[in-house]
């Protein structure tokens, strides 16, 4: 049997400094006693090259789980997995052509053939339908109730407000503008495919991160492939602006006319053939769970993702994605919280859930399954980290969605008593609250947010949003690093610590402070409205 000495090491790291809380000791002591090694530990096993990028249903991923279920039992959590199913297909070969044009796999196009073929090939008509929205909270509606069966859709990234202010929430991104939201309108129409226009302002990362993040295997929950829409895809700008050209079709004019409500899809008057070479498989994958009871049945998740992109064979020299920040330091956030609390040994009125997520990169699927099969009424809210910063001290700190509901003067409390500023995140408009594990929770009405520590430091860098904006964010330079401060992974921690403590001790229960700007997978809850006006809805 093969050992893996770094994973003892990192236990033994975690488990050092464990005993019984002694009489006054208060938990924000306790986080700041949390050594350096401890604080690195998670991430450097999490990211080592042995895990292979940790990718779902592989010997990395498996082992990454297996670790998480060992350092929750390790500091005396109850543990458990819980199993779930997941569709895999990875793309082996390409063909595309659109009007006659070859486009260039990973070059031109990218995506996924979900369907369990060997071989597969689908051709259809190529429609433009601005940028597939449809939604009352806005008025907007891209589909007019055309017929798109069978049809290849051409989609616009990002929403209008982008484009015209005053439009939808004016330049941030909301979950409207999201290309998962794109992908099931496009489903829930008929059509056969979609092709996603890339542009980096409009999806907020370059070329390199869609291509990277499509390369490997696509995994997808069963229910979410019950439709008819085989292929889903990315289509360069440029390259589209090219073919639309020779057939004497100009690209802004579509883009002029699908910022109108009174946009139609537009048959762009040719056809699109993709064909290829396909793998597919079923396989498991399982989110970790462990829990601290509380008195009153109801409990806090503080979550994480340890999934990440895993391994591509098919690059020369470095092949694995390890994900360092990626979610290697957000996982180390959760277990250090879990490991405050373990070891206070304090009777809680709300319990503790400590929920580590398979498949985020996927879609938040893990998330999305935990929460499909929990009872949303006995969940107070959901604390998330994720990409937490590793770097030095800021005075700042933020939390993605909190100002939808009253967590965010909750959080204004816990900043304030720390001596940090509560700031907004530089790249909220790029609509990074649907892009993580808080989403499937607040979609399901539990109030829930991203938290970390802020971006301003005294070296006036901005090193995370250097990560996400051209840096290491989903490349194979997301790799550990022990010159790392870990400063603000500790800030992050004592935060969460501490948003905790006001909901232990005030018994709170966030509260919605209006209509989402999303839609809801369910009905209101009892007692978490306060205004007394119908805030829910379905989409």
């Amino acid at each position: 049997m093969k050992r893996y000495p770094i994973l003892f090491l990192s236990l033994a790291l975690l488990a050092a400094g464990t005993g019984a809380a002694t009489g006054g000791d208060s938990l924000q002591k306790r986080c700041d006693r949390l050594g350096k090694g401890q604080l690195q530990s998670v991430i450097e096993f999490l990211s080592a090259d042995a895990l292979e990028g940790r990718a779902p249903g592989t010997r990395g991923g498996e082992l990454a789980e297996n670790y998480l279920h060992a350092l929750f039992k390790e500091f005396g959590l109850q543990s458990r997995f819980q199993p779930f199913t997941l569709h895999g297909f990875r793309l082996e070969a390409l063909r595309a052509s659109a009007g006659g044009r070859h486009l260039a796999f990973g070059e031109e196009i990218v995506g996924s053939h979900v369907r369990p073929d060997r071989e597969f090939c689908l051709e259809g008509d190529a429609v433009f339908v601005g940028f597939g929205i449809r939604t009352t909270l806005w008025k907007w509606d891209d589909y007019k109730k055309a017929d798109l069966r069978g049809k290849v859709l051409v989609v616009r990234v990002n929403d209008p407000g982008q484009f015209a202010p005053g439009i939808f929430d004016g330049n941030a991104l909301t979950y409207f503008g999201r290309w998962t939201c794109k992908i099931a309108e496009a489903a829930r129409a008929g059509a056969r495919a979609i092709l996603l226009i890339h542009t980096t302002p409009s999806a907020g990362y370059d070329w390199n991160v869609v291509r990277n993040s499509w390369s490997g295997e696509e995994l997808y929950l069963p229910a979410d492939l019950d439709n008819g829409l085989e292929f889903r895809g990315w289509v360069r700008e440029e390259s589209l602006r090219s073919l639309l050209a020779a057939r004497r079709l100009d690209l802004d004019r579509l883009y002029a006319r699908s910022l109108r409500r009174d946009f139609r899809p537009v048959d762009l008057g040719f056809k699109v053939r993709i064909s290829g070479r396909n793998a597919f498989r079923t396989l498991a994958a399982r989110n970790v769970i462990a829990e601290l009871p509380g008195r009153s049945g109801k409990s806090i998740v503080v979550s994480a993702h340890i999934d990440h992109l895993g391994r591509d064979e098919r690059r020369a020299g470095d092949q694995i994605f390890n994900g360092a920040i990626d979610n290697g330091a957000a996982v180390a956030a959760m277990a250090m919280v879990a490991k405050v609390y373990a070891e206070a040994g304090r009777e809680l009125h709300y319990g503790l859930t400590f929920l580590a997520c398979q498949a985020e990169e996927a879609g938040l699927l893990g998330a999305k399954y935990f929460v499909s099969r929990a009872d949303r009424r006995t969940i107070v809210t959901n604390i998330n980290f994720e990409s937490t910063p590793v770097w030095e001290e800021s005075p700042d700190m933020f939390a993605e969605g909190a100002q939808y509901s009253t967590l965010e003067g909750m959080l204004r409390q816990v900043a304030a008593a720390q001596g940090l500023n509560y700031a907004p995140f530089s790249m909220s408009d790029q609509g990074l609250f649907f892009r993580s594990d808080q989403f499937p929770f607040a979609q399901a009405g539990i109030p829930a947010t991203w938290l970390s520590a802020g971006e301003k430091t005294a070296s006036g860098r901005n090193r995370l949003a250097e990560f996400f904006q051209g840096g290491a964010y989903h490349t194979v330079d997301d790799e550990f690093d022990p010159a790392w401060e870990l400063q603000g992974l500790r800030q992050t921690v004592k935060l969460a610590v501490g948003l905790i403590e006001h909901l232990q001790k005030t018994r709170a229960v966030p509260l919605w402070k209006g209509r989402p700007p999303f839609p809801l997978t369910g009905g209101p809850l009892p007692g978490e409205v306060d205004s007394g006006r119908d805030l829910w809805y379905k989409k």
